[in-house]
C-alpha cells in the first residue's frame, strides 16, 4: 500500500530540508511531496535539493489549498500530512502510519508533548474540541494537530478548505461519516506560537478559521 507524505510549507527554508531528510529514513513512505505555498525565501530550492517532489504555488493560498494540491498530485492510498518544521522528529511519523496500515484506524492524529511556557490561550483548541465532540467524536487531546495519517478515501469524501480550520473540519467529518480515528502520542517537536503580539495575531486567525469551518459544516453539529 503506497504512502504519500505531504508537507505544506511557507517560508520554511531553515527547516524543510531536515524534515524531508528525516522522512526519507522511514521505509514505509513511498513519496515525499512539498507544496511551497508562495514562499518568499528558498523553501522550494531547499526542498528540491533534499530530494522531495516540490510543487510551488504562485502565491500564498493557505494551508487548505496547499494540502488539496498535494493530495491531488499524490499517488498514495495512505496520506500522511506533516508540518514543515518537524525536522529530525519527522521520523516519528512511523507511529502515525502503523494503525492505519494495520487496519486498526482510518485516521491517526499525533499528540505532541507541549512545551512549558509556549502556546496560546487555548481558545481555538477548546472551540475545535467542542465541535468534534458535538459531531459525535471523543474529547480530543489535540484537535488542532496537523500531523495526521489517513486513508485516501477520507480526502476524496471531505477534501480540504478553510485555512487553519482544516483539522477541525477533518475531525468533524470523520466521525459523521463513521470512520475510526485514534490519537497517537509521538515525540515530535515544532515551533509553537507564544503569547507575544505575533503569536496573538496568529492565534486570532486560527480561531477565526476554526469558527468559519464549524459554520461551514454546521449540519454536522445537529
Amino acid at each position: 500500500m503506497l504512502v504519500s507524505a505531504i508537507i505544506p510549507a511557507f517560508d520554511e527554508e531553515k527547516t524543510i530540508a531536515k524534515t524531508v531528510s528525516a522522512l526519507q529514513a522511514v521505509d514505509e513512505i513511498d513519496e515525499i511531496i512539498v507544496i511551497d505555498d508562495g514562499s518568499r525565501d528558498r523553501t522550494a530550492d531547499e526542498s528540491k535539493e533534499a530530494g522531495a517532489i516540490t510543487f510551488s504555488l504562485a502565491e500564498n493560498c493557505g494551508k487548505g489549498q496547499a494540502l488539496q494540491v498535494g493530495c491531488a498530485i499524490s499517488q498514495g492510498e495512505i496520506l500522511l500530512l506533516l508540518d514543515a518544521d518537524l525536522q529530525d522528529t519527522a521520523q516519528e511519523a512511523i507511529a502515525l502510519l502503523r494503525p492505519v496500515m494495520r487496519g486498526e484506524a482510518d485516521m491517526s492524529i499525533a499528540v505532541i508533548p507541549l512545551s512549558a511556557g509556549k502556546g496560546g490561550f487555548g481558545l481555538a483548541q477548546r472551540l475545535s474540541r467542542w465541535a468534534v465532540q458535538r459531531s459525535g467524536g471523543p474529547k480530543m487531546a489535540q484537535p488542532l494537530s496537523g500531523q495526521r495519517a489517513f486513508r485516501r478515501q477520507i480526502w476524496r469524501e471531505l477534501g480540504f478548505s478553510g485555512g487553519f480550520g482544516v483539522e477541525t473540519a477533518l475531525s468533524m467529518g470523520v466521525h459523521r461519516r463513521g470512520y475510526r480515528m485514534v490519537e497517537v502520542p509521538v515525540l515530535m517537536s515544532h515551533r509553537r506560537t507564544t503569547k507575544d503580539w505575533k503569536g496573538v495575531v496568529h492565534r486570532g486567525r486560527q480561531f477565526l478559521h476554526v469558527f468559519l469551518a464549524i459554520v461551514r459544516h454546521w449540519r454536522w453539529l445537529i
